[in-house]
């Protein structure tokens, strides 16, 4: 229901609410990312969106600001990565070997890719935001990876 104006009753307590939302703005405690994210993540369900590939947890609205664009950029540059890796694998192999060389063949791929764009990444940048969004879009992209395709590669090894 749309509010269009507000009580009597909460015409008297304004001051109160001003108060109070202030001083949550304004607060420097350490923020609870769990609950956070939790909320987030039921906000995303809710309006009926997919869950996000990456959550950074930011130490501050500036680190958020600068670790949203580094973590865009690094997953743009992954796609591209992998999108030429594949491209190139499934041109020299796909119709050449059966189920079980074709996972292993894709295993030691998906190693080097994550070495190498791993090794570009400590290479570039050293400083304390990147380091933080790095740790945190690797873990979950790991995480995705394995438990979408870890134990299938694994079987198949």
């Amino acid at each position: 229901m749309k509010i269009s104006k507000i009580t009597p009753k909460q015409a008297v307590r304004f001051g109160e609410f001003a108060h109070r939302w202030i001083e949550i703005g304004l607060s420097t405690e350490p923020a609870d990312f769990d609950l956070a994210t939790d909320a987030a993540l039921r906000a995303y369900k809710l309006c009926n969106l997919g869950r996000p590939m990456v959550i950074l947890r930011m130490g501050s609205p500036y680190g958020a600001t600068l670790g949203g664009v580094i973590a865009w950029a690094m997953l743009r540059e992954l796609k591209q990565v992998w999108d030429q890796v594949g491209y190139q694998v499934r041109a020299q192999v796909w119709d050449q070997v059966g189920a079980q060389v074709r996972a292993q063949v894709w295993a030691q791929v998906g190693a080097q890719v994550w070495d190498q764009v791993r090794a570009q990444v400590m290479d570039q940048v050293m400083d304390q935001v990147w380091a933080q969004v790095r740790a945190q879009v690797w873990a979950q992209v790991r995480a995705q990876v394995r438990a979408q395709v870890g134990d299938q590669v694994g079987d198949e090894v």
